[in-house]
């Protein structure tokens, strides 16, 4: 799985089975939405209040685990990238 940023600074986590010509928006296995939600530091934390999920994947259990990862640091910091 990798993270890609879109052209508006929003993170997308894709993963590695589409290529670089092929990725995309409609890849993406989950995506920061730029979407406000009613959450005290929402305006000061873009991409923070909701998160898209995508729709045709098949993940294994290691998938599942570095995705479990991946979500996890979103709701910590609001970005999907592991640090």
């Amino acid at each position: 799985m990798h993270i890609v940023k879109s052209d508006r600074g929003f993170e997308f986590l894709n993963h590695d089975a589409y290529l670089p010509e092929h990725r995309g928006e409609h890849d993406r296995l989950a995506s920061q939405s730029s979407a406000i939600g009613d959450y005290e530091d929402s305006l000061e934390r873009p991409g923070t209040s909701f998160l898209w999920i995508g729709d045709h994947h098949h993940l294994n259990r290691e998938e599942v685990a570095a995705l479990v990862q991946h979500l996890q640091a979103w709701l910590d910091t609001g970005k999907l990238s592991i640090s």
